[in-house]
């Protein structure tokens, strides 16, 4: 993965220490590369207030939205005690399985909360080519994945518990596994849960533009931008 970062001059600066501030090595944007485990998803903030029947609003968003966060020109603010930092990603290499995370869980000043937002996923066929790097592009053959295991996290913090999906690749069908209970699930429901951890197998029977020609065959397909 490469990381463009950037420190942020604080807005209180006058015009003269900005233009300064500019001028040196610590301001100026620095480019690193390092290898991942994981990437993780940003949830956008749950909603504070209810609808006109009192209900809780349970927001929905796209992966390809979430997704942006790699595409190399989305910036982030990253505050630490000292610092505010810009930060936006690329990548540089797809692995055969994907690990993505969604930050479901945000502790504040008093107690962890969850957020609760659902995402909008096809279960196969995810194009990540949009979030290779312009360099690396041509290089990469096989950019499409399929969803092998959604792990859903169900509850609160404090007394929530996980149940897995997960498909059989011989045959296809979904089984979902909670304790020591294991039974067959439809795939359209795996998008309706609250997904915590998936993993995701690169496709390499099927190139970009095989898969692009034949269309998406999830059961859900990506909103479009």
């Amino acid at each position: 993965m490469r990381q463009y970062s950037r420190k942020v001059i604080p807005a209180e600066d006058s015009e003269e220490e900005k233009y300064m501030k500019l001028r040196m090595p610590e301001y100026q944007e620095k480019i690193t590369e390092s290898p991942f485990l994981y990437l993780t998803l940003d949830l956008p903030p749950a909603p504070l207030y209810r609808d006109v029947q009192l209900q809780n609003i349970i927001p929905q968003v796209p992966l390809s939205t979430l997704l942006e966060k790699f595409d190399g020109k989305t910036e982030k603010e990253y505050r630490t005690y000292n610092d505010n930092i810009m930060k936006r990603f690329e990548l540089l290499e797809l692995p055969d399985f994907l690990i993505i995370t969604y930050k479901r869980f945000q502790k504040n000043q008093w107690f962890v909360e969850k957020n609760p937002t659902i995402v909008n996923f096809p279960i196969n066929n995810v194009d990540l080519y949009e979030f290779l790097a312009e360099d690396v592009k041509a290089s990469h053959k096989y950019t499409t994945y399929d969803l092998v295991a959604n792990v859903v996290h169900e509850g609160t913090f404090e007394e929530g518990n996980y149940r897995i999906q997960i498909v059989h690749q011989g045959s296809g069908k979904w089984f979902e596994l909670e304790d020591l209970h294991v039974k067959d699930m439809l795939p359209q429901m795996i998008v309706l849960a609250e997904s915590y951890i998936q993993i995701w197998r690169l496709n390499k029977e099927k190139t970009r533009d095989e898969r692009t020609e034949e269309g998406a065959d999830g059961y859900e397909a990506m909103d479009e931008k």
